[in-house]
């Protein structure tokens, strides 16, 4: 089951590797140019703080304009979709196209389980996908993040509300819509309508996400007011903690929505 299942997915698992491959590349040579060209105007990049203090007026780019501001521009873009398009990619096909073609009835007709098929394929979806996007963030969050945080355009800085520049919280991202695009392709049957749906669920997902990330931060700083030496590490209301959480939380949607599939697997014919 797991060589047929990698198998169908290996069109998919080719371009969301290649994608997370690319655009980690260009992280990485983006980075080298935005502080090359940091150098030559003598702009040291630690100096500034990110929110915008130290040097840097708050009406003024940080970076020099022209190739280092549209570079970092680019990579807050790459870091801010591209974890949505590999989930994209591996979900959206990954029962729908089978429905459409009607060939899982070929597998559904075998000696294997219908949980069995539903979890092989999911598994092997979720855990490339996860391991593409972490490639993409680590590079990101090692070599550009420190970039993205001292853009001057306010619609780019937005940008990082999406994933606080968190290794996790991306992944957790890839691993969600993964997931949702492919249960709603199961119950669909058709591959146009799990991409609309997940598509428009991104949002809201992330909203929901961000929202149960700062309930859970405030919880745990509730819980660790009696003692100074946790809450100096849970509780403190950080960005990255405040990630972490919002990580927590689209983890259980992933159970919930594998759970909902695994609901209504039986009623694929």
């Amino acid at each position: 089951m797991t060589w047929l299942a990698l198998r169908l997915l290996r069109p998919y698992l080719i371009v969301a590797a290649a994608l997370s491959a690319i655009s980690a590349a260009f992280i990485l040579v983006a980075s080298r140019t935005i502080q090359s060209r940091a150098d030559a105007y003598g702009i040291i990049i630690a100096d500034y703080a990110p929110d915008r203090t130290g040097l840097c007026e708050p009406t003024v780019t940080c970076l020099p304009a022209g190739t280092a501001t549209s570079l970092a521009q680019a990579t807050a873009l790459v870091a801010a979709f591209v974890p949505l398009l590999v989930g994209l990619i591996l979900g959206v096909p990954l029962f729908a196209r089978e429905r459409e073609d009607q060939s899982e009835a070929f597998v559904l007709t075998q000696s294997v389980p219908r949980s069995r098929w539903l979890f092989t394929k999911l598994f092997w979806a979720l855990a490339i996908g996860a391991t593409a996007t972490a490639v993409l963030a680590v590079a990101f969050r090692l070599t550009a993040a420190r970039y993205t945080l001292i853009l001057e355009n306010a619609g780019y800085s937005w940008l990082q509300e999406i994933h606080h520049n968190n290794v996790g919280l991306m992944v957790m991202q890839t691993v969600f819509m993964t997931a949702l695009a492919a249960v709603v392709g199961l119950i669909t049957g058709r591959t146009l309508r799990a991409l609309v749906v997940a598509v428009a669920a991104w949002p809201v997902a992330l909203i929901m996400a961000q929202i149960g990330g700062l309930l859970l931060g405030l919880a745990a700083m509730l819980l660790t007011l009696w003692s100074d030496s946790l809450s100096t590490i849970f509780g403190t209301l950080d960005q990255d903690e405040t990630a972490t959480f919002s990580a927590l939380v689209l983890a259980v949607g992933t159970a919930v929505v594998v759970r909902l599939g695994k609901s209504r697997l039986r009623r694929v014919s």
